[in-house]
């Protein structure tokens, strides 16, 4: 994935990797409150994400059924990969555990984050 979502468009990407394949009105419903848009806005964002790529449909009968072409950790990776471009190395360590204070991660999160860690560091020892 070359680019990366919009706030509106990852909020309608997550409706659909919700449960694919949705009609226009499901992606409405699995959106719930999350955006205040007419009608037409859903459909223009869901457009949208199928010219770019991310999104495709099926037509049956008079309705489009849509579905992610791309899954969300691709999503995730890119806009990790985006937003570690934009802060220098030196602050990369201090996003990070920005990231990790602002996540509201379980103890059992945090544990997993210290295998992680535990590990890539063996793995820059050369052992």
């Amino acid at each position: 994935m070359k680019e990366t979502l919009t706030y509106p468009e990852w909020m309608v990407m997550s409706a659909l990797w919700g449960k694919p394949p949705q009609t226009l009105s499901e992606v409405i419903a699995a959106m719930g409150d999350a955006m205040d848009w007419s009608y037409r806005t859903y459909a223009s964002y869901l457009n949208k994400l199928c010219e770019k790529g991310l999104a495709g449909f099926e037509a049956k009968g008079r309705d489009r059924f849509y579905y992610p072409l791309v899954d969300k950790a691709q999503c995730i990776r890119a806009e990790s990969r985006s937003l570690l471009k934009k802060v220098s190395e030196q602050s990369a360590k201090e996003l990070l555990v920005c990231m990790i204070e602002e996540s509201g991660l379980s103890a059992e999160d945090h544990e997993e984050l210290k295998k992680l860690l535990d590990e890539l560091a063996k793995g820059s020892d050369g052992k």
